[in-house]
Order: C-alpha cells, then sequence, then structure tokens
C-alpha cells in the first residue's frame, strides 16, 4: 500500500513526538529543575493565553466560517472547545502566583481546573470522532453552543462548591492521588482512543484534515505524558507538557482550519472549475461543446478574415445512432460515441477542433487551409476509419458516419450558416450512408422538402398514403410460385409515387418506421390471408423487419396478435432480417427463438453486406438467406462476385438453409443460380413489385402450389 506525503508526515510527527519525549525522560538527570515561580508564571501564562486564543478560534472557525457546509464534527469542536477554553481560563485566573490563586489541600484550584481541562478536551475528542461526520442545519449552532456555554458554567460552579465545601477533603492525600490517577488515566485512554478510531475510520483513505488532528493527539498524548511525570506545578516536566500542549492545539486549529476553511473553499473551487468545464465541454467525451464551438469559430473567422485563408466545417453524424441507442441502450450508446470520439482524435490533430454537438453529432474545424482538397481527404480518412468494428465486451459493432461539408468564404461568412450548411450537406451525405457531401445551395432546396416530407409523413398513414408491392419469390428448380416480398410505397398527393429510398431514411430518424414497420406486417398479413380465402393457394409472404422493430422488447406478442387478428397461419409469414440487427448476439438468439415458436419462417436479408460471423450464425435459429443483389449484377462478367455467390451457397447448403438470390435480372445470371442449386430467386428477370390485383393475377395465371 502506497503512503502518501500527509501519511509519511504524520508518521514523523507521531515518531518526533515519541522520541522527544524518550529524550527527555533519558535526560532527566541533567535537565530536570524547579523553576522560580516569576519566571515560571511568565512562561505559564503567556503559553495559556495563547493556548485560550487558539480554543477561541476553533470556536470561530467550527461555527462561523462555511455555515452552508457545517457537519456534525465542526460544530461539537467548537462546542467542546468552549468549554475547555472556560477551563483554561479558569486554570489561568486561579494558578499559583495569580491574585485569584486559592491553595487547597495538597494542589490548588487552579490544578483542579488544568486537570479537569484536559479529562473534558480527551473525552469529548473520543466521543466526537467515535461517531461518523454528517452534515447539520447551521439552524443547531447557538442551542448547541448555548448548550456548551451552560455544561462550562455548571463545572465551574461545581467545582467552586466542591473546594469550598469539600476541598481539604478531597484534595489531600490518598484522594486526590485517585482524583489525579483518574484524570490521566480519562485523558490517556480517551486520547488513545479517538487516535485509534480516526485512524480505524479512514483507513482506505486518509485526508490531510483529519491527519493533522491525528498529529494533534499525538502531541496531546505526549503533553499528558508529561504533565502527569511533573512533581510540583513549576518543574520540568510541567513546562515540557505545556510547550507539547500547546504544539497539539496548534496542529488541531490548523486540522480544523483545513476542515472548516481549505477544504470547503477547495471543493468549492471544484466546482465552480467543474461547472465552467461543463457550460464549455461535453461530459461524456470531453470534448469542446456547441458554446465553445461558437466562440472558436468567431475567433477562426477573425483570424481567416485577416489572412485571407480558407476554413472549412465538418458536421459529422452517425448513421442510425438512434436505432442503435433505442436497441442496445444508452450503456452501449455511450460507449460508441466515446469511440467514436477516439477515431476522429486519431484523424484531427488539434483536439480542440473537435466538438460534440449533441446526440450523435460532431463538427470537426479545419483552419488555414490551402485548397478544399484538404477538407475532402481528412473526411475521407474519418469516413475509413470506422471501416473496422467497434469491439465491445463479447461483440464488435460496425457503424457508419455521414459528413457534411462547408467552406468560409465561399459557403457562408458567419458561424451560423457555416454550420447550418455544413448540416444540410451532412443530411445529403446520409442519404448514401457512409460517405461525405460537399454544400452546394441547390441542398438548401432538398433540405426544405426533407422537412416538408417529414410533417407529410406523419399524415400519411391517417389518410391511407401507404400501400404495398410485391414480388414474386420463384422456386428454380420447378418454376413455381413459393413467395412474394411486401414491399412498402408512399402514394404521395402531390409528389406522386415515393420509393423507400425517399422516406424510409426519415422514419428511421424521427421512429415513425416502427408504426410502418407495424403497418406493413399487418397488411401482409391480411391480404396474404384474403388471397386464401379467395380460393388461391397458399404462399408466403416475406416482412422486412427495421433494426428498431427487431430491438422491441415485445416484439414477438406484438407478431402473434398480428397473426391472431388476421387469421393468417404463422407457417406462411416470413420475417427478413439483416446481419447488422444480430450485433448483440444474445438478444437476437432469445428473440429468433421466440419467433420460430411461433411457427414462422427467418431469413437474413441483403446477406453478403454486413459483418456476421459464423460461429453465431450457425447459433441462429434461421431458415433462409437471402443473397444481396450486389452481388448478382456482375455475377456472369468473371468478378469475384461469383466467388462469393458460390460459397455463400454451398454454406448455407450445409448448414441447411435456403438461399434466395435478389436482383436477378437477364438469364445468364438465371443459369448461373440454377447450375449453383440455388434454392429462390426474385427480381425483374421474373417480375417487378406488382400490385395487390397484379399479383393475384400472376397467381392465378400461374398456377400456384404451395411451398
Amino acid at each position: 500500500m502506497s503512503i502518501n506525503s500527509a501519511e509519511k508526515k504524520t508518521i514523523w510527527t507521531a515518531v518526533l513526538a515519541v522520541l522527544s519525549l524518550v529524550a527527555i525522560l533519558g535526560l532527566q538527570d541533567w535537565l530536570y529543575t524547579d523553576f522560580d515561580l516569576h519566571a515560571y508564571m511568565l512562561f505559564h501564562n503567556g503559553i495559556e493565553y495563547i493556548t485560550y486564543g487558539i480554543g477561541f478560534s476553533m470556536l470561530l472557525l467550527g461555527s462561523i466560517f462555511f455555515v452552508h457546509t457545517l457537519t456534525a464534527h465542526r460544530l461539537y469542536l467548537a462546542a467542546l472547545y468552549l468549554i475547555v477554553g472556560m477551563m483554561e481560563i479558569m486554570h489561568v485566573w486561579t494558578n499559583e502566583g495569580m491574585p485569584r490563586h486559592m491553595p487547597i489541600g495538597d494542589t490548588s484550584v487552579g490544578l483542579v481546573f488544568s486537570e479537569l481541562a484536559q479529562a473534558v478536551g480527551a473525552a469529548g475528542l473520543f466521543l466526537i470522532f467515535r461517531t461518523r461526520d454528517r452534515p447539520v442545519s447551521a439552524s443547531r449552532r447557538l442551542p448547541v453552543l448555548a448548550a456548551s456555554a451552560t455544561i462550562g458554567i455548571l463545572l465551574i460552579l461545581t467545582i467552586n462548591t466542591l473546594t469550598l465545601r469539600w476541598g481539604d477533603a478531597l484534595m489531600s492525600g490518598e484522594s486526590w492521588i485517585a482524583i489525579r490517577t483518574l484524570s490521566v488515566t480519562i485523558t490517556f485512554s480517551c486520547l488513545s482512543m479517538a487516535l485509534f478510531t480516526i485512524l480505524y475510520r479512514n483507513r482506505t483513505e486518509r485526508p490531510p484534515a483529519l491527519l493533522t488532528i491525528v498529529q494533534a493527539l499525538t502531541w496531546q498524548l505526549a503533553a499528558a505524558t508529561a504533565i502527569a511525570l511533573s512533581q510540583t506545578t513549576t518543574d520540568f516536566y510541567m513546562v515540557v507538557g505545556h510547550l507539547y500542549k500547546l504544539i497539539g492545539y496548534c496542529y488541531l486549529i490548523k486540522g480544523i482550519y483545513l476542515v472548516s476553511v481549505e477544504e470547503p473553499y477547495r471543493r468549492q473551487k471544484l466546482a465552480e472549475e467543474r461547472i465552467n468545464y461543463l457550460a464549455y465541454h461535453d461530459e461524456l467525451t470531453g470534448l469542446s461543446n456547441r458554446r465553445l464551438l461558437s466562440e472558436q469559430m468567431n475567433r477562426e473567422l477573425s483570424a481567416a478574415r485577416e489572412r485571407s485563408s480558407m476554413l472549412a466545417v465538418l458536421l459529422l453524424d452517425v448513421d442510425r445512432f438512434k436505432t442503435i441507442n433505442d436497441s442496445l441502450g444508452h450503456r452501449v450508446g455511450d460507449r460508441i460515441l466515446n469511440a467514436v470520439t477516439e477515431r476522429l482524435l486519431a484523424v484531427v490533430e488539434r483536439r480542440e477542433h473537435v466538438f460534440r454537438m449533441g446526440g450523435d453529432e460532431f463538427t470537426i474545424l479545419l483552419t488555414d487551409l490551402a485548397s478544399r482538397a484538404e477538407a475532402e481527404e481528412t473526411a475521407a480518412r474519418i469516413v475509413q476509419s470506422f471501416s473496422t468494428p467497434i469491439p465491445m465486451e463479447h461483440s464488435e459493432y460496425h457503424i457508419t458516419v455521414s459528413v457534411g461539408i462547408s467552406f468560409y468564404p465561399e459557403d457562408a461568412d458567419n458561424v451560423d450558416d457555416l454550420i447550418k450548411n455544413a448540416d444540410i450537406a451532412m443530411y445529403s451525405a446520409k442519404a448514401l450512408r457512409n460517405e461525405y457531401r460537399l454544400f452546394t445551395p441547390g441542398m438548401n432546396t432538398k433540405a426544405d422538402e426533407r422537412l416538408l416530407l417529414e410533417n407529410d409523413m406523419r399524415r400519411a398513414l391517417e389518410q391511407q398514403q401507404f400501400y404495398l408491392l410485391y414480388q414474386p419469390q420463384m422456386e428454380l428448380s420447378t418454376g413455381r410460385t413459393l413467395g412474394a416480398e411486401a414491399l412498402i410505397r408512399w402514394r404521395h398527393p402531390q409528389r406522386g409515387e415515393l420509393s423507400p429510398i425517399a422516406f424510409i431514411p426519415i422514419a428511421e430518424e424521427n421512429g415513425m418506421v416502427l408504426q410502418l414497420g407495424e403497418w406493413v406486417l399487418r397488411e401482409a398479413c391480411r391480404q396474404n390471408k384474403a388471397w386464401q380465402n379467395q380460393g388461391l393457394p397458399p404462399i408466403t409472404v416475406s416482412v422486412n423487419l427495421s433494426m428498431r422493430q427487431f430491438a422491441q422488447a415485445d416484439l414477438v406478442s406484438r407478431v402473434q396478435a398480428i397473426l391472431e387478428e388476421t387469421a393468417l397461419s404463422p407457417q406462411y409469414l416470413e420475417l427478413e432480417i439483416t446481419e447488422s440487427m444480430t450485433s448483440d448476439v444474445d438478444h437476437a438468439i432469445v428473440t429468433l427463438t421466440e419467433l420460430k415458436k411461433l411457427g414462422v419462417k427467418i431469413s437474413i436479408d441483403d446477406f453478403g453486406t454486413g459483418y456476421s460471423s459464423l460461429l453465431y450464425l450457425k447459433k441462429f435459429p434461421i431458415d433462409k438467406l437471402k443473397i444481396d443483389r450486389s452481388f448478382v449484377f456482375e455475377l456472369t462478367v468473371g468478378s469475384s462476385d461469383a466467388a462469393i455467390v458460390t460459397t455463400i451457397t454451398m454454406m448455407a447448403r450445409q448448414l441447411g438453409l435456403r438461399v434466395t438470390a435478389e436482383g436477378v435480372e437477364n438469364s445468364a445470371q438465371l443459369q448461373f443460380l440454377q447450375e449453383l442449386q440455388c434454392d429462390e430467386a426474385q427480381g425483374y428477370y421474373f417480375a417487378k413489385p406488382l400490385p395487390t390485383e397484379e399479383l393475384q393475377r400472376w397467381l392465378e395465371l400461374a398456377g400456384v402450389t404451395s411451398a
């Protein structure tokens, strides 16, 4: 266990007190003397008045300063040394050589008050430090101090009464020896127990203030030892005892000062610094925040104007972060944001030019650019830095970012417009994801259109503007139609027919994808059951789940409720998920297993474009892999896509899974897939996505048979 400087100082202080006492005892034959009364009085009264002043200071420090942080220890120490101070001043007034001196028995009233001050002080210290410190209300000061003053007065009156009536009997012979022995015992035992209590209570962490009080108690023990060894009121041991007591009081007031003044002041300064830091920095990532960005940009813009230089603002957004956050929880979301920060700082040289705007948005400031190409190069390196997954406990998470760039002076000449234009460019990049875009004036119109589209989307569900198309899925070995994939479209009253690319990204960001997804699932099941009721042989309808749908805790019960509502048998519903949804392997296994228990089929869509681990893939209770259209497109032109498709098909066969190829557009692709013994295919070669009525005619003409 390491020892800090305050602990070392405490150890050396204790060693010094013990060694000095041992040295005095060893050299007592040479050092011991009985001082002249007048010389002793000058020394004694000086020390006592200093001690009394220190006690009064303890009273002030413990009850006046930083009362908003008043604690029980501070208040009760102030009350204790009010009583001790009263005993000490009575000791001075009634000591030998003073006008109020009154001999009694084998001693004097002054020595009685001295013994009482030591015993009360030691007992009080033990009682105070045996309990844990706690905050107390400032309103308790007056009652506590009034009570301590009352106790002090009662003690003084009691001593005066006892000495006047029974003083000679009590303070003589064996009675006085017994009283003094009791006083010394109380003093030693209470100081020792207080010392042990403080050290034990703070054995894991010892604040400097409490260690200073430990040093004070050490000197108080030394003082009690020296005074107990004294044979007269003016001898060498009494002088040493008072010196030790003065040193102990000095350490004690230092400790109380640390507790009552310095530590509250330090905490207040730290709190102010923390508040000031949080005013300009993000608490999670430690990056500068929006407020500091505004100030920094104003300074950099002024410098750029003076130097006639170029400046760029890069606004970055984590793609689909809201979905990730909702799916995996805020703890994982926060760790991903910290990982994003680390990767940005690895690309951008100056930390002070990287800012977190809030949520999953970050801003990067690039100054003194020689050309626009420098900013583009930085943006490209940022996008590339997210090509590797983010490791996290037992999983890896793949994320992408979209970056928008605006330039001073070409795109804007003030902070607000530069940020706004970078934001518009960033949303343009998000349409493609994992890209960066430079701002162009035409993007303003697109941004306005996007906002209008988002507002229109909220009314579209109520007004039944969404509808489904169905793309047939063919069995390659027989040519039969086994099923159809349900695809959502939007019949916008002003813009006409809109594909999912135009509105699904917006729905994912504003959360409407949950409502849309549930509507698609219900409508597809309802329509499939309607075809069956019309006498058509049953087919399987495939429905895509969004990441946010898959993350819903009640997804299984929602699917079950829709199946019961539409009366569709579960075997005729296929749910499609993407590889990215399986990042949380444990959640994926549990959810997929529960869905399979319902009797529905599960397929992984766009297989090969994500980051599935084959180790986990074999654990997932799935029925089918769907090969992404990007691999099928150049299947027959000698590219590596043929090898990828072949590998996926063979792997699926080994795992007992069916394979569907998407995007088949010509006979050459079809022939390749048939030779590979791929199970199913869909694409424009067979049929484009069809409206409900057309798919019904297709099924009637094709003579559908069930899977």
